[in-house]
């Protein structure tokens, strides 16, 4: 008996992690990039998003929602967005609150850094 319930355990958590990891999830573009002027920058983002099995999905920037799908394999969502800082976006199954896959936009300065950190000490006689 002990062992039947071990089976099914290993098998079932087995059987999640591969639905884990061969589920798809993208955004595109990737990276935004900040001038000095202009702390932000206006993104149109498009999302896809594949999974093994159909399910109810919604789609999360940080902890607000975007959009949801019920019962759905693959889906696709074009999201305007105002980017200062990098932002998680993520797939999220409403019912259960498991966390499906995510991805992230990173911000990147368009301004190179004007301090130079200097390779010798300053009192250094070579």
């Amino acid at each position: 008996m002990k062992y039947s319930i071990l089976v099914v355990f290993i098998t079932t958590f087995f059987s999640g992690f591969s639905v884990a990891q061969t589920s798809f999830f993208s955004v595109s573009p990737k990276v935004c990039v900040v001038s000095e002027q202009q702390g932000f920058c206006d993104l149109d983002l498009q999302f896809k998003w594949q999974l093994n099995t159909y399910s109810d999905v919604c789609l999360y920037q940080q902890e607000q929602r975007l959009q949801c799908w019920e019962q759905q394999l693959s889906g696709q969502f074009n999201y305007k967005a105002r980017v200062q800082v990098e932002t998680i976006y993520s797939l999220i199954n409403p019912h259960t609150g498991v966390l499906i896959a995510k991805t992230q936009v990173e911000v990147q300065s368009a301004h190179a850094k004007k301090n130079r950190r200097r390779l010798r000490s300053p009192w250094s006689f070579f």
